[in-house]
């Protein structure tokens, strides 16, 4: 498998793509080969980096900027603003310097492992026919007599003494300034599939304890993803169908504001035994490699209704739901490794979903008997320097952690949306904690977190700084999609003697089902605070679980899904054979 990978390395780039058929066959190709890589034994089945480590990847400059880390910084900025009707060709000609540039990195750092095969001699090639490209006329001359001389003296440290850091400084300058995304637009397809294959080698690098072949192997097929992306056309795509927003939604009577929850009353963990059971895990995979994790609520028992994040259940490659979605609930008693705790999927089917105001219903089979459901909060209840709490997977974290903090403050039209209403938190939201629940005081969902600040544009750090979608906003969003729910309990408002029809937000999911009885639906929770003897220190970060290891999660999935298609073959050959 080694060798096969290495040599098709090799056949790969040896023969240019003249023609737009051709073109798509090596695009395809290469996203078989990250597939076929990241599928091994050798790198699914094998043991992960220490969840505190430091992240390998990036050459560094002798003052420990990560280089590689600020023209990612920078091609994120440009490629939002290639999401518009307008794009300009001047920024998409600079997001293709720097993913060039990226690719020579990847590149370098293969080669500056000891070992490693073969494919250091493709890598050796590639930087040669790059450094001589007309594309690098700009790289100061330096860097290129060593791009393009022995590959033995090419590593981190001498690319960095050449003069690479003043190259990567020069393509992306501190003064310059770009639009934002458009609402309604998202990235090329084709571009964004590059983007998840990209994702799921780095991760692997990150993440998992390579040798060097295998080390070797991920930088050269990073460097190739990164030269597909320089190829590539950047400029975004209209959404099939323009996202309703906030403004076309029914306008609901919340009645008066209800009380706030006395600080007094906030007890953590009977929030926590209170709603995790309700609260969900949510893995997207598809069979080449790609995946998202995140969280969701049971909002709905009777029907079976949770609600989570777009951007976790909606591929961002092709604007529609993931192929496999599989919801897991938490264990009746938590052992604290992933493998024994996730047990026991349910199928997930989205049902309805809005990428402007980032949500989405998605629907299961069946509930165990725990998962009754966590009431709406109105959000008024709540306000500046309120206690909340969240529950959700974060990465590099244990499963159904919890955590706490307080209201920082609210935030209109979050993202430029008109009507999605957010309010910011410190409580501690990390990747995986999307789509998850922000609790008060009565255990009530008041906020769905959705996203978190970490990075300024001058480089510098952001802690503390989470956003939660507020109830108000979903509670409206679901109404039309005919889920009516109280403030304050998990049953519709009107009782209905059909389940409600399900209807996708543009664009069109699935046609509605024929309606079908209700089931009884489960008791409305009370608006009663919980009690506690004592107020909770400022902040508490509670797991169950050791850390998990969310590449290992999403690989396991995928090769699960493998394992079943080779299956359902066997099962189509023997029947053909009797």
């Amino acid at each position: 498998m080694m060798r096969f990978l290495a040599l098709s390395c090799l056949l790969s780039a040896a023969f240019p793509a003249p023609s737009r058929a051709d073109a798509d066959s090596a695009f395809e190709a290469l996203l078989r080969r990250v597939g076929a890589y990241l599928n091994q034994p050798e790198i699914r089945n094998q043991d992960s980096i220490a969840a505190v480590a430091a992240v390998r990847g990036g050459i560094p400059t002798e003052l420990g900027e990560n280089l590689d880390q600020r023209l990612l910084d920078r091609v994120r900025v440009l490629r939002a603003a290639l999401r518009r009707p307008d794009p300009s060709a001047r920024v998409e000609a600079a997001a293709k310097t720097i993913y060039a540039a990226l690719a020579a990195s990847q590149d370098v750092q293969a080669l500056a492992v000891a070992g490693g095969g073969l494919s250091r001699s493709v890598a050796a090639r590639d930087l040669d026919r790059w450094a001589r490209s007309p594309r690098a006329r700009a790289v100061p001359a330096p860097v290129r007599r060593l791009l393009t001389g022995p590959p033995g003296r090419i590593n981190d440290k001498t690319l960095v003494a050449q003069g690479w850091g003043g190259y990567v400084r020069g393509l992306t300058p501190a003064a310059a300034s770009y639009p934002g995304a458009a609402r309604g637009w998202s990235d090329n397809p084709q571009a964004a599939r590059l983007g998840e294959s990209l994702k799921a080698v780095l991760d692997a690098l990150d993440q998992k304890k390579l040798d060097a072949r295998e080390q070797v192997q991920a930088h050269v097929l990073a460097a190739d993803l990164y030269r597909a992306l320089s190829r590539a056309d950047l400029r975004g795509r209209a959404d099939a169908g323009a996202v309703a927003v906030t403004a076309g939604l029914p306008v609901l009577d919340d009645g008066p504001a209800p009380p706030r929850a006395p600080a007094s009353a906030f007890d953590p963990r009977a929030i926590y035994q209170k709603d995790a059971p309700s609260v969900v895990l949510i893995l997207c995979a598809s069979g080449s490699g790609a995946g998202e994790l995140g969280t969701g609520s049971v909002v709905d028992a009777a029907r079976r209704l949770i609600l989570t994040n777009a951007h976790v259940v909606i591929r961002a490659a092709t604007v529609a739901p993931w192929s496999d979605i599989r919801v897991y609930f938490k264990p009746a008693r938590m052992t604290g490794d992933p493998k024994r705790d996730l047990q026991n999927p349910v199928v997930g089917r989205v049902v309805a979903y809005d990428r402007a105001l980032d949500l989405a219903l998605v629907k299961v089979p069946s509930l165990p008997a725990a998962a009754t459901g966590i009431a709406l909060g109105d959000p008024r209840a709540v306000d500046v320097g309120d206690p909340v709490a969240a529950i959700g997977h974060p990465e590099q974290g244990g499963l159904w952690t919890l955590t706490t903090g307080v209201i920082s403050t609210r935030v209109a039209d979050i993202g430029g949306v008109a009507g999605k209403n957010a309010f910011q938190t410190d409580t501690s939201i990390n990747r995986g904690n999307s789509g998850g629940p922000l609790l008060d005081g009565y255990g009530r969902m008041v906020g769905i977190n959705t996203s978190m600040a970490r990075q300024a544009a001058d480089g510098l750090a952001i802690t503390a700084v989470n956003f939660a979608i507020r109830s108000d906003v979903a509670r409206r969003w679901m109404a039309a999609q005919n889920e009516l729910l109280a403030y304050g309990g998990a049953a519709p408002l009107v009782a209905s003697a059909d389940a409600p029809r399900e209807r996708a937000l543009a664009p069109a999911l699935v046609p509605p089902p024929a309606p079908s009885p209700v089931v009884s639906a489960a008791p409305a929770a009370t608006s009663q605070a919980i009690a506690s003897p004592a107020p909770p220190p400022a902040h508490v970060e509670v797991t169950e679980s050791r850390p998990y290891d969310r590449g290992a999660v999403l690989r396991a999935q995928i090769a699960e899904m493998d394992s079943m298609g080779q299956e359902m073959d066997q099962e189509i050959q023997e029947s053909m054979s009797r």
